[in-house]
């Protein structure tokens, strides 16, 4: 396999808590990595999260993106049911769950898959923006447009997730599958680095030092500065290939992902089965690899730069008159012109009607 990604990753207990109950998988050469956040309100939530990444590094993946990801969602989900049985044979029916968040790359494609409120970010000409978007209360709420940037920022419901691994009896992934280019970095993270840095501050960092050990480095000692108060994990992601962005091929992809989007709605709603929900998943990816492959030989070429000779047509200045401030002072002499003028048209106005009738 010719890899041309790499990664840089820590995860850290914080200074508050006693147990990571974080767990990362990173793994360059599959192109495929990973964030897990075990549920700290809930018994051994850091071997949920280790439980998940367990999936990944005992799984040969395939090297197709549809069977890439629909290996993880079963996966996951075989193992969402084996904690529910855990939970309920031997933790007295306590929940035992964790967030997953998942970055993969496969024939040329980034697809982000994600369950609870673990991030991913994709830093790309100097801007950062949020690809993923949690699975809690207040993000509900938000996107559903019964609440504002301002309450959801000071609400102290912001850490209650609707979606976890092994929270839940039935799980339900959301995805994005976007095509990339060569100065495109991608952020994964638990909530532990959102909630004490925000994105500005993120970004700041990740801008100024790149895809980076250094750029980890920063992050991490400008979480534990702000007090830390949870475990954090952090992953940065890059390429090295030469792949110019393209505006078009993007626009596309990002139709497909409101596809999966939908298809992803249809399940949840309980509007299909999940034999059915696999083979509509699979199609509407095949679907953006072959639309992608259409632009294979645009995106992996820098377009020649044609020069050509701009004849300028000159044409005269117009010479507008300069109003001086005494002039402004005497604006009202023209308004006053102006009424007298409607004042004649109206009397005339009125002389024709009274005449013709």
């Amino acid at each position: 396999m010719n890899n041309t990604w790499y990664s840089f990753s820590v995860s850290d207990v914080g200074k508050k808590r006693t147990v990571n109950q974080d767990s990362i998988y990173s793994n360059d050469n599959q192109m495929i990595w990973a964030v897990a956040d075990g549920m700290g309100g809930h018994r051994d939530g850091d071997k949920a999260s280790q439980a998940i990444i367990a999936i990944f590094e005992e799984t040969t993946f395939s090297q197709v993106m549809s069977e890439r990801l629909i290996q993880i969602e079963k996966s996951i989900r075989t193992l969402n049911a084996d904690l529910q049985n855990y939970s309920s044979n031997n933790l007295n029916g306590q929940l035992m769950g964790s967030t997953i968040i998942v970055f993969t790359v496969c024939q040329g494609m980034c697809a982000v898959l994600w369950v609870g409120d673990s991030r991913c970010y994709k830093i790309s000409q100097n801007i950062m923006k949020q690809v993923s978007w949690d699975h809690s209360y207040v993000d509900e709420l938000l996107r559903a447009g019964h609440m504002v940037e301002e309450e959801a920022a000071a609400s102290k419901l912001s850490n209650v997730i609707t979606r976890a691994v092994g929270a839940h009896d039935e799980l339900f992934f959301d995805h994005v599958i976007m095509p990339y280019s060569d100065e495109d970095t991608f952020l994964l993270c638990s909530d532990g680095l959102t909630h004490e840095l925000t994105d500005v501050i993120i970004e700041k960092s990740i801008i100024k030092n790149g895809c980076a050990q250094v750029s980890i480095d920063d992050l991490l000692t400008k979480t534990l500065d702000h007090g830390a108060r949870d475990n954090v994990s952090i992953m940065l992601i890059s390429s090295q290939q030469r792949r110019p962005k393209n505006t078009q091929e993007a626009r596309l992809i990002e139709s497909y992902s409101g596809k999966l989007n939908t298809l992803a709605n249809v399940l949840f709603n309980r509007e299909i089965e999940l034999t059915s929900y696999y083979q509509k998943f699979s199609e509407i990816i095949e679907q953006s690899i072959s639309s992608h492959n259409s632009f294979k030989g645009q995106d992996t070429q820098e377009l020649p730069v044609l020069k050509r000779e701009v004849k300028i047509e000159k044409k005269p200045t117009v010479k507008f008159p300069k109003v001086t401030l005494n002039e402004t002072n005497n604006r009202s002499i023209d308004y006053r012109y102006s009424f007298l003028i409607a004042t004649i048209i109206s009397l005339f106005i009125i002389l024709m009607l009274l005449v013709f009738n």
